[in-house]
């Protein structure tokens, strides 16, 4: 009801929201949203939470141009061009991506699983850290991806569909056969409903609670692929803010901070939803500032109305 809501506010405010050009617009931008969200909900589902997942995506990206640019120079390839113009191959980037992605996530999973780091202190730490470096890396200037891959990857369609927004369809159906059909999944219920429980049943909490952190980190890598080839470009200070968009969206589509409680499903729903307002909000013309206020108070209310969210806190 809410998301026709939504659609029927805007269609009656403009003439231009529910065009096919700003429905592309919404739903490429759902999806690098949508894939944070999924990851965040993976690692909630756990009673933990992961403060890093804008910050891995887009240091994935930039840490995979650097590492294919050093590589062209080892082979005597000159893929920087024109100052900080990226023209190597791409393919070679995008796996750089996912790999990172999942090294990062594993990071944070051995920190928070093996060490017991608290889940909020590790991931702001991973946070803060992938920040600075970000601007380390690119020494405060961006990389503009130039290569034609990058490109079709940014724009392609099928039928009207953006790609992009088919990758986060086919990562969704993924995660939901994942958490709904696998053991793994049953077991990642288990440790959020009650993880003592868990581990007396003889469950390996830590590698679960690893390999959901592992699933958060590809998850921001995938975004990171698909929001930079959008852009052209991957620059430090991009995707500020995002991981507080992403834990908004995995909590008003019903996942318990606590731990136990949600579905991928859900935060599909909450996706279309929260994207649909943003896209709203943009076309009234409300600055960016006026938005992240409206997603905190959005979070500090779905927070207070969800009866889970009065459970201590795993965190």
């Amino acid at each position: 009801m809410l998301i026709l809501a939504i659609l029927v506010l805007g269609s009656l405010t403009s003439e231009y929201y529910l065009t096919m050009r700003n429905l592309e617009t919404l739903l490429r931008f759902m999806a690098v949203i949508g894939l944070l969200s999924l990851g965040v909900t993976i690692v909630m589902l756990t009673g933990r939470i992961d403060l890093s997942v804008a910050a891995i995506m887009v240091f994935s990206v930039i840490s995979a141009v650097v590492f294919t640019k050093l590589l062209g120079g080892w082979i005597g390839e000159r893929w920087v061009v024109r100052g900080n113009s990226f023209v190597g191959p791409a393919s070679v980037v995008f796996l750089a991506t996912l790999v990172v992605g999942c090294v990062l996530g594993l990071m944070n999973g051995i920190g928070i699983a093996h060490f017991k780091v608290s889940s909020f202190i590790m991931t702001l730490v991973t946070l803060t850290a992938l920040r600075g470096g970000n601007y380390i890396l690119t020494d405060g200037h961006p990389y503009y991806l130039q290569s034609d891959a990058f490109r079709w990857v940014g724009n392609a369609d099928f039928l009207g569909i953006p790609f992009s927004f088919l990758v986060f369809c086919s990562v969704l159906a993924f995660l939901a056969w994942l958490m709904g059909r696998t053991n793994f999944g049953r077991h990642v219920y288990a440790i959020g409903g009650n993880e003592k429980a868990a581990i007396y049943a003889g469950l390996k909490t830590n590698r679960i609670v690893i390999l959901t952190f592992m699933i958060s980190g590809l998850c921001s890598a995938v975004a990171g692929i698909l929001f930079t080839s959008r852009l052209a470009s991957v620059d430090a200070p991009l995707a500020s803010g995002y991981e507080l968009t992403a834990i908004a969206i995995a909590v008003i589509g019903g996942t318990a901070l606590s731990g136990g409680v949600g579905s991928p499903w859900r935060t599909l729903l909450a996706a279309v939803a929260f994207a649909a307002g943003l896209n709203l909000l943009s076309i009234w013309g409300v600055s960016t500032w006026y938005q992240n206020l409206a997603i905190g108070l959005t979070l500090l209310i779905a927070v207070g109305l969800s009866p889970a969210s009065r459970k201590r806190l795993q965190l």
